[in-house]
């Protein structure tokens, strides 16, 4: 990796990412292929788009043959109960942190339903609940409960004064439940998120007011379910525990996190312990379903997840394009070669995977390895999921495994200053891995002791379980294998925190927003009371967002996600329409392989050297050939080049790699960056195997050479160009003079005038994309035009491209143009 950039966050910065941090981290990574992680943020309460959890039920009691209490670790806006509660504020505005995620999951009606209520009876004050119908959520009704908010240093004083005002919100929410016959109520930890109410703290209130609540005769004998969900891992342990110590005390002996509920794990299992600030759990279970920030996997030398169980498992679900990020972080110029790279989680359900690839088949390697994963999770991740590393193809002993692995987690928690929850996840089918984990965490190897709470220790352990960060300064930090990727974000980010009122996100692909979308922008602007506007002018196009300023930056994120997310959806259909027309996959047994979207998912498993591909009951098998149907019958298929040899570049058929310039470039090329003023920082040779056949056809075509002319681009475009080549909506210029196409200019300081330099005010770089365009034909432009002019009236007969002056030249197909290199010069030398 490269040097690392973070930015610390005022108290204001930091409440708006806490309120669209998921949608602000998928938007660094679409836009700058950039990892962003959060320091010291909590959890709780993101809004946006983000890893849907599986209903997770980790602890169940009853208080009676009436009511049961169960403890969850869930997305409340999917949680199947007739009620959810919400974490709502006095005048009901549903505009941060849980609130706002139930309310877009709930869509617009939400919030009208809550102002309708501020009507009728004016603000709800700390410690009532009211309730409205639920909208489009899964339950029929929401409690609307405002708890208690406090100071994020607050006082003990200030803290009994806010506990009372708890108690007396759950009593308001329990008895909503009874008066309206509510059989089953989801309850989250009110208050612990934006209103900084201790978590530890607010878990007993709960537990302590429903426990009181029952004991008065409040539920009037009526069976009720009341299930306490969460979807941050340390709420969930806390109310766990709480649960436990207030309601069933004789439990607290044993299991303390409840992840191994429901599997066969051996009598007397020490399955948890505790070593300083790290939690470790063992489990029975799938690595590639584990619902953590970070799952480890292991990897061969030559970076390839064909190799080793562990990895097909991890590859298959996470899908092909972890292994393209492997190898463009292999390819890239900052790539140390080391033994642990970080890539996306992909389709897993984690925000990263830590690849380690162990030097030796030695005892030291391992231990390294895993404490390598700890260290490197520990600086922003709560929780990392392990595999029984070296069993497979490294040999090891499997009580060497456990022993090595669990000695490492207890060193590392010696001197670790943040909590971390770390997972050994055995393979269910593999009991004598799992018992000598087990035998190793009940024996006196470790020095640590298996979790244990008494009835006298209740306080000091959930002093102990609070989070040693929460007064540190919350900070982002942005880790690339590329230093311009980490500093564009950084600058990004910087930019959108700024207060400002109004705020413009410039993207063409506002054009392929469907329905859903618009149905967004909806909620977001009765969410935050800004006004949204679409525009499109001139050739460009995008969103305007006004209003006050935090909940101006709050929605220009998400509109920024938004936007990425349908530019990476046409990105995605281009792809396949490219490889569709270079080569095809068939089968006449199963003419379904041979549909676009199929065999482009075949194609790109076959280039990266997967062996087989699962769609619904078939698998195909691209080793051999073969696809084995439902009814298990085996038919060939074929893969047929229509245009000639079609072969992997590093595992996939496009390639970014760094080149040196000097050896690469002429002299006088050089001279024309330099006579620009223009300093460049680093030359990226960009190629596309598929791009480059269909641009060669075309050039049979056109019959003349083509012409090396250049594109100004912004940075999050320069990946997109090299996938799927030039389209207009990548780079349109501030004016379409000369028709609505793909513009190019003759000169480097040409590209610079026809992209004016306020368009990439906020970028730290300017990025010139190299082409060679086939202008063939070509006739003067105009703003009307959509295709090229016809010769002599014939319409059939089109001109290939217009121009003006011979210094700017457009084309009205992609596949004229063939991406050569990627220019990055700095910005602070430019003339």
């Amino acid at each position: 990796m490269s040097d690392i950039q973070q930015i610390p966050l005022v108290p204001e910065q930091a409440a708006i990412l806490r309120k669209c941090q998921s949608s602000f981290c998928h938007a660094v990574q679409a836009k700058f292929n950039c990892m962003a992680i959060l320091h010291n943020m909590e959890e709780a309460g993101s809004f946006g788009t983000g890893h849907a959890l599986r209903a997770d039920k980790r602890y169940s009691t009853k208080l009676s043959s009436e009511v049961e209490i169960s403890v969850w670790k869930d997305d409340l806006t999917r949680h199947k109960v007739a009620a959810v509660v919400n974490a709502a504020n006095e005048k009901l505005k549903h505009a941060g942190g849980l609130a706002q995620a139930l309310s877009y999951a709930g869509g617009p009606m939400i919030q009208k339903y809550s102002d309708d209520v501020i009507k009728k009876i004016g603000k709800v004050k700390t410690g009532e609940a009211v309730f409205t119908p639920a909208g489009n959520l899964p339950c029929e009704l929401i409690i609307h409960a405002v708890g208690p908010q406090v100071s994020p240093k607050s006082s003990q004083k200030e803290l009994d004064q806010a506990a009372v005002l708890l108690h007396t919100a759950i009593s308001s929410i329990l008895q909503i439940v009874v008066n309206q016959n509510i059989p089953s109520v989801a309850i989250p930890a009110l208050s612990s998120g934006l209103f900084n109410f201790p978590r530890d703290l607010c878990a007993d209130i709960i537990v302590k007011a429903i426990k009181q609540f029952h004991e008065y005769k409040g539920f009037y004998g009526k069976n009720v379910e009341i299930h306490l969900v969460n979807n941050d891992e340390p709420s969930v342990q806390e109310m766990e525990r709480a649960t436990r110590a207030i309601l069933d005390p004789s439990s607290i002996s044993g299991s303390f996190s409840g992840a191994v509920q429901g599997h066969s794990m051996p009598s007397s299992s020490s399955n948890s312990l505790q070593c300083g600030n790290v939690t470790l759990h063992l489990k029975m279970g799938f690595i590639e379903e584990e619902e953590v920030d970070v799952i480890v996997n292991t990897i061969s030398k030559d970076l390839g997840l064909s190799q080793g169980e562990i990895s097909k498992a991890i590859s298959t679900k996470a899908g092909t394009k972890i292994q393209d990020e492997i190898y463009q972080m292999k390819n890239s110029t900052s790539f140390s070669g080391g033994d642990l790279h970080v890539t996306h989680g992909h389709n897993l359900k984690c925000k990263a995977v830590y690849h380690t690839a162990l030097t030796d088949r030695s005892w030291k390697s391992l231990h390294n390895g895993v404490s390598e994963c700890l260290r490197r999770a520990a600086r922003g991740y709560t929780s990392i999921s392990f595999p029984a590393i070296g069993t497979g193809n490294l040999g090891f002993q499997k009580q060497d495994v456990a022993r090595i692995m669990t000695e490492a987690v207890a060193e590392f928690g010696k001197h670790n200053k943040s909590k971390l929850v770390v997972y050994f996840v055995v393979f269910p089918k593999d009991k004598d891995m799992l018992k000598a984990f087990d035998n190793e965490m009940k024996s006196g190897k470790v020095k640590a002791k298996s979790l244990e709470v008494r009835n006298d220790m209740t306080t000091s352990f959930a002093s102990a379980a609070k989070e040693t960060t929460a007064n540190e300064t919350p900070t982002v930090e942005f880790q690339s294998s590329c230093g311009e990727a980490q500093r564009e974000a950084k600058e990004w980010t910087i930019n959108m925190l700024k207060p400002s009122k109004k705020r413009t996100i410039n993207n063409n692909h506002v054009i392929y927003l469907g329905q859903k979308d618009h149905e967004y922008l909806l909620s977001l602007q009765i969410i935050f009371d800004v006004h949204i506007e679409e525009f499109f002018r001139s050739g460009n196009g995008g969103i305007t967002i006004t209003g006050s300023p935090s909940d101006v930056s709050c929605v220009a994120i998400e509109v920024e996600f938004m936007l990425c997310k349908a530019q990476e959806d046409f990105a995605q259909a281009e792809e396949r329409d490219i490889l569709y027309s270079v080569v095809r996959w068939s089968c006449k047994d199963e003419p379904w392989i041979q549909r676009p979207e199929i065999s482009a998912v075949l194609e790109k498993a076959h280039l990266a050297g997967i062996e087989n591909r699962v769609f619904s009951n078939h698998k195909v098998s691209l080793m051999h050939r073969t696809v084995v149907g439902n009814t298990g019958r085996t038919s060939a298929v074929e893969r047929t080049c229509m245009f000639g040899h079609f072969k992997s570049l590093n595992n996939s058929f496009y390639a970014r790699t760094h080149v040196n310039r000097d050896d690469y470039f002429e002299k006088d090329v050089m001279k024309i960056f330099n006579a620009c003023g223009l300093s460049i920082v680093k030359v990226e040779k960009l190629e596309n195997i598929a791009l480059k056949q269909l641009f060669d056809r075309n050039e049979q075509r056109v019959k003349e050479k083509p012409k090396r002319l250049y594109q100004r681009v912004s940075a999050q475009f320069c990946d997109l160009i090299c996938r799927v080549g030039f389209q207009k909506e990548f780079a349109p210029p501030a004016e379409q003079r000369y028709g609505s196409g793909i513009y190019f200019s003759s000169t480097v300081d040409g590209a610079r005038r026809l992209w004016k330099e306020q368009e990439h005010e906020h970028e730290q770089y300017i990025y010139i994309i190299q082409a060679q365009v086939l202008t063939g034909r070509t006739s003067i432009g105009s703003p009307d035009l959509i295709l090229p002019p016809a010769m002599k009236g014939d319409p059939l007969d089109r001109y290939d491209s217009v121009s003006h002056r011979a210094q700017t030249w457009v084309i009205f197909n992609g596949q004229q143009a063939l991406p050569e290199y990627l220019i990055i010069c700095d910005t602070s030398t430019a003339v």
